[in-house]
């Protein structure tokens, strides 16, 4: 199978062979070159036709010249006297004259051993054809085709056929091969070039199904560039390993090997450099003169290994590099750094090489590295900027210059993964001598060292000039104060640490992504910022998500999201979210995740949050989070609360957290969802601790505002749970007494509690404003509770059917959100109103439904009568069609009568 493999595309090469056999007179003989670049299949067409002739009866005699034994002196004619075909005694006397002729030493046959060995030719020649194939002849020692061109000469009327295969564009061939045998009458040429697509094709469906081969063609045509020697050893990889491998390795190497120096050189100084280069820098870089690298390069184009100055494929350029020692493969890389340096070659070209070299001595080395990373990383190339960054780290000579290196490698990694930081950052003890790294002490809870370090960032570095520009603390101070806006008040209030300036730290030419900034830091601060939410606009709108948005983007969802604007916050979420998977960074994304799950919550979705915020959570593990991790923590247990899924909340606060998340914002919705899930599970006195535990830490930090976290109206339920109407109402007076927005959630949740400690009289009138105002709103959740609430009050005035209608319409809300009741909004149980004696079979309300010739049912009788037939039980009827317990087993009973059947016999009475 494997000649049959290697003939792909070959038959007419192999039927001019034959013919130039068959077609010659049984009295003369034939010149044959087979021409071709190297692994074109010249050795295995060779091969094919000499064991077709063997098979009709010719001699056969065979050699193969290389490259190690070009200067061995009848190298060649030693192996074709020594073929297995050839008579011993036959060989005997041939080699007898080959001995005499080396032993004076000469690396030439003398004129008695030329005339005696063509003698013995002419005696094999009398009994049957001879044929001597030689491959690789290029490689041939000059006695050899000495003695092969006198014989040609001599026995062009015998049936002598002799055979070569050539590597056309060798440099090393010999010259009888390339000026004395092309003067010969009897020369035949036939040229072997790659295989085409459908040759690729053929040869893959030898080995492979036809849909495989078809898939693979494209694939292995340009990784093989139609090379049968690549070409098998896809297949061999692709059977073992389903892709290229060693074997592909392996032949790429030997493909090289087998062209003459400095062939392998140039391909793999083309695939070090991966770029075009020209051949000038090749040669310096090889220190070979630039016509041997022309020369070079003009054979790798004819041999289709290179376009346009790269080479074929990357997987062909990945074997020649995996082909270079490790040692020699530093060394050219540091040549190469040396070189492109020279050039005035980008940062990202240099740098690339400067990794690969491993190289520390060169003092340019550093801010090559670090202007190459920015570049890398302005491009969401975050892993190849980190290896930038890292190894300018290793290069590091100064405190200053590796502080500044830290730094930017911190921020790198973050973007990754926040874990990856934790490497970097000092040790408590020795924070003095470490270089600051504000925002990741902030977020892995280390508020101290943060907070100081934003100090040491104020202070005068060499000669009084500040350590970074003024412009660059926006960011850590946004962090500090959306993390720890009591500590960041605390701190200022102290002036322990410098009072950032307001509206902005810098001049809008010189930090334009940051305008707004100190805006919203107050507001994050105080929560009284009147400009809050248009400052959030403008910046969510001025810039694209980076790091040295991120902050001001963070802040900016708080102050729209915390001003009770939801459906704002999701609509610039969601673009954030889209951007941070464009950049490459989980960390970003896990935070808008997150963020845009609380965004659900408080649009009334606990459904999607609670798969947004379960997502943020697996986007990074607990390490990453820090902190910030009572975020996604809060969303999902106040989420799975909600749906009725106690068990689930309940694992999610099994979770250890950090103790320094409660210092910090993140750590106040933590406390008010693990509050509403102890209201969800009856644990009244456990929830009155944390919603309590949530408003002390709220009103020491000076941000107690309800749309943060609307702690007391969480309190209001426990104690109206508890009959505590008193307190619950003292609570929600407290809060009506803060600012609120007009027309947002809070207000709307925070009327409808007004309403649960009002006298009856008002409650109605509570409701119906608090339901108008969480319509606006858009909160469905709290809207649902506030008509489930308005139905019992309307029951209460004893307008029944009022009150059944919004019953109906609280339990749609309740299951607006994938179809799944939501536990905290409790339905009423409203009975349908009646016009008449029940005995009589009532529902005068309603229309009469046929149902068979003699027996006629109401339509609430009909609705409950299909209901049953398909198996659902009282409650779940009652629950369907918002009816009580008692309503339903009152119509069955008139419908058993009516049709004289029992229940399993619904089904068919009805159809």
């Amino acid at each position: 199978m494997g000649r049959a493999v290697n003939l792909v595309e070959q038959t007419d090469e192999l039927a001019a062979l034959q013919g130039v056999f068959d077609c010659s007179p049984h009295t003369r003989g034939s010149l044959v070159v087979l021409s071709g670049a190297v692994a074109t299949g010249k050795t295995a067409l060779l091969r094919e036709w000499t064991d077709r002739l063997g098979r009709r009866g010719a001699l056969v005699l065979t050699a193969a010249a290389c490259r190690a034994e070009r200067d061995l002196p009848l190298g060649v004619l030693e192996q074709l006297l020594r073929s297995p075909d050839l008579p011993a005694a036959d060989a005997g006397r041939a080699l007898a004259w080959l001995d005499e002729a080396g032993a004076d030493g000469s690396s030439a046959l003398a004129a008695p051993a030329l005339r005696g060995l063509c003698e013995e030719l002419r005696g094999l020649l009398d009994g049957r054809p001879v044929v001597i194939a030689v491959d690789d002849a290029h490689h041939a020692d000059t006695a050899s085709l000495q003695f092969l061109l006198y014989a040609v000469r001599r026995l062009r009327s015998a049936r002598l056929h002799v055979v070569f295969t050539e590597y056309a564009q060798s440099n090393a061939a010999n010259a009888l091969l390339g000026s004395e045998f092309l003067r010969e009458p009897a020369l035949r040429w036939i040229r072997l070039e790659p295989l085409s697509k459908a040759g690729v094709e053929a040869m893959l469906a030898q080995h492979l199904d036809e849909r495989t081969a078809q898939d693979l063609t494209p694939a292995v045509h340009g990784m093989s560039a139609g090379y049968p020697l690549l070409v098998q050893a896809l297949i061999d990889d692709h059977r073992r390993v389903g892709g290229a491998g060693e074997a592909y390795r392996r032949a790429v190497l030997s493909f090289l090997y087998r062209h003459e120096e400095p062939f392998a050189q140039v391909a793999r100084a083309v695939a070090l450099l991966g770029r075009q280069a020209e051949p000038l820098l090749l040669g310096r870089l090889l220190d070979l003169d630039t016509a041997s690298v022309e020369r070079a390069v003009h054979q790798l184009t004819v041999a289709e290994v290179l376009h346009e100055g790269r080479l074929c494929h990357p997987a062909f350029e990945a074997a020649v590099l995996d082909g270079i020692p490790p040692e020699e493969h530093r060394a050219l890389h540091g040549r190469v750094v040396e070189l492109l340096h020279e050039e005035g070659a980008p940062a990202t070209e240099v740098a690339a090489h400067l990794v690969a070299a491993d190289r520390s001595d060169t003092p340019w080395a550093v801010p090559v590295l670090q202007e190459a990373a920015r570049l890398a990383l302005d491009d969401d190339q975050v892993q190849t900027g980190i290896d930038y960054l890292r190894a300018a780290h290793r290069r590091c000579r100064g405190a200053e210059e590796r502080a500044a290196v830290v730094g930017a490698l911190a921020d790198a990694e973050w973007r990754l993964d926040p874990a990856k930081v934790l490497r970097h950052l000092p040790e408590p003890a020795g924070a003095d001598t470490a270089p600051p790294l504000p925002t990741h002490l902030l977020w892995h809870g280390r508020v101290d060292e943060g907070l100081d370090a934003i100090g040491a960032l104020t202070g005068p570095g060499r000669a009084g000039v500040p350590a970074v520009n003024e412009a660059d603390l926006d960011t850590p101070w946004l962090w500090g104060a959306y993390l720890y806006p009591g500590h960041v008040k605390e701190r200022l209030a102290s002036g322990a640490n410098p009072v950032p300036p307001q509206g902005g730290s810098a001049p809008p030419a010189l930090t334009p992504e940051l305008q707004g900034a100190g805006t919203l830091l107050n507001d994050l601060l105080r929560g009284d910022e009147r400009d809050a939410p248009e400052a959030a606009e403008r910046a969510l709108n001025r810039y694209r998500l980076g790091p040295r948005t991120v902050a001001v983007q963070t802040a900016a969802l708080a102050a729209l999201t915390y001003r009770d604007r939801p459906y704002r916050a999701a609509a610039w979420c969601e673009g954030l979210l889209a951007q941070a998977g464009e950049r490459n960074s989980p960390a970003w994304q896990a935070l808008f995740t997150a963020w845009r799950a609380l965004i659900h919550l408080r649009q009334g979705d606990p459904a999607a949050a609670a798969r947004r915020a379960e997502t943020a959570l697996e986007l990074l593990g607990p390490k990453g989070w820090g902190v910030a991790v009572g975020l996604p923590l809060a969303v999902a247990v106040q989420a799975k609360a909600a749906l009725g899924d106690v068990d689930g909340a309940a694992a999610l606060l099994d979770r250890p957290v950090p103790q320094a998340v409660f210092q910090t914002r993140t750590g106040l919705h933590y406390l008010a969802a693990r509050g509403r899930y102890h209201l969800a599970t009856g644990c009244y006195y456990a929830a009155l601790c944390d919603f309590y535990a949530c408003g002390k830490r709220m009103s020491g930090w000076g941000v107690d505002l309800p749309a943060l976290e609307s702690w007391r109206l969480g309190a209001a339920e426990a104690y109206l749970a508890l009959g505590e109407t008193l307190m619950a109402r003292h609570l929600v007076a407290e809060q009506l007494a803060l600012p609120l927005p007009a027309r947002g959630r809070t207000r709307g949740a925070t009327l409808r509690l007004q309403a649960a400690t009002s006298p009856l009289a008002e409650r109605t009138v509570l409701l119906d404003e608090a339901v108008a105002v969480l319509q606006d709103s858009g909160d469905a959740f709290e809207l649902a509770r506030a008509v489930a609430d308005q139905s019992v009050a309307v029951r209460g005035g004893g307008d029944l059917e009022r009150a059944l209608l919004l019953a109906r319409k609280a339990q749609l809300l309740a299951r607006r959100w994938d179809g799944a009741p939501l536990s905290s909004v409790v339905i009423p149980e409203v009975p349908e109103p009646s016009h008449g004696p029940a005995a009589e079979g009532g529902d005068a309300h309603e229309p009469v439904v046929p149902c068979g010739p003699e027996v006629q049912l109401s339509g609430a009788e009909r609705r409950v009568a299909e209901l049953a037939a398909d198996g659902y039980t009282n409650r779940e009827i009652s629950r369907k069609l918002y009816v009580t317990v008692s309503t339903v087993e009152q119509h069955l009973t008139r419908i058993y009568r009516k049709l004289n059947v029992k229940r399993l016999d619904l089904q068919a009475a009805l159809r």
